[in-house]
Formats: structure tokens, sequence, C-alpha cells
């Protein structure tokens, strides 16, 4: 195969195709409005972990400012904009960017699935966000039982310790034990020694069939009860004692495909927050984001909401039981 051909199958680019029409008409028949958004804004996520594409604006009349633009990671900020002037449930399907992310499940640019559910909490999208999954995967995949877990109890389950109060040297004794030694220094915080294991020994085994079980089919599983420092921009609430973020991920064969929260309203904990993921950029030596004060007066009119992104590619993936993400994309990275 020549460079200038398509990288994915005609059989798969069909399967794109079928799989955006079926999405479409599942939010069409439940009255979710399909909403477009700028691809290209003046702001961007601080999350130190994301990094954004930056591109500027170069006016005509030279007696213009020219302006530093940023192209989205994600279509959350303005969907949420719409959700606090009234728009009511929305969703939709656009082209993102993200700088670093090549490889075998990545793509620096790539389609993602967002929608929110107005007046909804996390809960209650998990099991609208099963229905959808279940349409789109049955018809290639036996399905087992979907199976739901808190982030606590996948680790007692994998590992045998409590993600909540687990301390720095039971985290550290953890990664010795899983192979896992050296690989962060020992002074990075709590946050980032969980987030290691449990993309490197949980994540894989979630939703994956297994012949020691009674049940050898792939399910999907979501994981809830995030540790309350892993918020992002959601809510959080305190269960069984211990403070939790109200948000998900959603995993199948091994394959992580959503996140979703119980969205934050809170202005000022927003603003907090990011000013929080800024000093974090800056002890990492990363350029400090501008705040998107669109936003974030935004999240003070922002109803009671739950929201959640799909990647398409990866739920393509799944569905043809492809190995790389380049077997999914027409043109991808190193092609375009």
């Amino acid at each position: 195969m020549t460079q200038w051909q398509a990288s994915a199958s005609f059989e798969l680019i069909r399967l794109r195709a079928d799989t955006l029409r079926t999405i479409r008409s599942f939010f069409y028949k439940n009255n979710v409005l399909e909403v477009d958004t700028p691809t290209l804004s003046s702001a961007t996520v601080p999350d130190p972990f994301i990094e954004s594409f930056q591109t500027q604006y170069v006016p005509l009349m030279q007696t213009m400012q020219t302006n530093h633009f940023y192209l989205h990671t994600s279509p959350e900020f303005p969907m949420k904009r719409l959700l606090a002037s009234g728009s009511g449930s929305i969703f939709q399907i656009s082209k993102v960017f993200r700088q670093g992310e090549s490889g075998k499940k990545h793509n620096p640019e790539f389609t993602l699935l967002e929608w929110y559910r107005d007046g909804w909490d996390h809960l209650q999208l998990m099991t609208e966000v099963d229905q959808l999954l279940t349409l789109l995967l049955s018809p290639h995949l036996d399905l087992g039982e979907t199976r739901l877990l808190t982030y606590e109890d996948a680790f007692q389950e994998m590992l045998g310790i409590n993600p909540h109060t687990a301390n720095k040297k039971d985290l550290l004794d953890c990664t010795e034990k899983t192979g896992l030694a050296n690989v962060l220094d020992e002074h990075e915080d709590k946050d980032r020694f969980l987030e290691l294991l449990f993309s490197h020994i949980i994540e894989p085994a979630l939703g994956k069939s297994n012949k020691c079980e009674q049940s050898n089919k792939p399910y999907i599983c979501f994981i809830y009860h995030y540790p309350a420092s892993q918020a992002s921009l959601a809510k959080t609430s305190m269960h069984k004692g211990q403070l939790v973020a109200e948000r998900f991920e959603v995993f199948i064969d091994g394959m992580e495909l959503g996140n979703g929260f119980h969205e934050l309203n809170d202005a000022q904990e927003q603003r907090q927050r990011f000013e929080k993921d800024n000093q974090t950029r800056k002890i990492m030596g990363l350029k400090e984001i501008p705040m998107d004060e669109y936003f974030l007066e935004a999240v003070g009119a922002l109803p009671e909401c739950a929201g959640v992104a799909v990647g398409i590619e990866r739920l393509l993936m799944v569905m043809s039981q492809s190995q790389h993400i380049n077997d999914v994309i027409a043109f991808p990275f190193d092609r375009a």
C-alpha cells in the first residue's frame, strides 16, 4: 500500500458512517438536540496532562491585534455555555485535537461524541451510556452482563488496597510487587501513583473476557466514584466516609471508551481548580494557560446536569477488533 492511499479499509469507513448514523438516530429519538460549536477558540483547558495545539489569527488589517487561538481538545466549554443559556439536553460529534497523543490508541486529531443531559446526575447518565454502547456493540460482539465497580472496589479486587486510605508507602510497595517500581519518582504525589497502577494493572483487565470466570465474554464496565482529587470538572460528595468525585469512566475489553461527570456548577470552585492546574503546570515546566472567563462565568449559571465524552475511533476499534487506531482512520496523522 502506498502512502497516499487510505489507511482504513472501505469496510471500516462504512462502519464509521453507519455508527454515526445510529448515534444521531439514538439522540433524535430521545429528544437530544445536536449542536455545533467552534473548533478554534480563544482559550483552552489548563489540565497539565492535556496539551493543546496553538495557532494565531493574523488580521488582514494590520491595525488589528494578532491573537493566539487554540484548537479545542473537547467541545466541553462551549457546550456548557449553551447549557447555561438554556439549551436543554444536547449532543455533538466533533473533531478534536491534542498534542503528543500518537500511538496504538491515540491520534493527535480524533473524533469525539460528547453529550449532556439536563437535570441528570452521573448515575443516570451511566444508564444511557450503557444503552447506547449496547446498541452499537451488540451487532459485532457477544456481550456479557454490564458491570459497575467503584474505584475503591476495583483497587481492592485487583490490587488488595484501598486507594482512598493507602499512604505513599503502601503505593510504593504496590508498584514494587506489580513490576512498576521506579517508573515514577518517589516524590510524585499520591494521584500519580494511583493513575500508574490503574492504567497499567486495572484498566487492561476491565471489560475483558476471562476464561476463569463463568462468562467468557467481553462486557461493558463502569468505574465510578474516583478520588475527589481527580474530580476535574465534576462535583464531589461523601461516599462511605470518603469524599469522592461524581464521575465515571467506561471500558470494554481493556479499552477506555469514555469519561463522564456530574458537572460542577460552582464557578468559584472551578476557578480554584484551574488555578491549581496552572500551578502544577508551572512546577512541571509547562506554559500556564489563561483562564477561559466566558466558560467560568457560564459555570455559575450551569443547570444541574451530567455529561460524557466517548471516543469514536476507540469505539470503532472495539467493534472491529482492530489492534491499531490507524485501522479505523482514513488518513491518520502520519499520512495527513
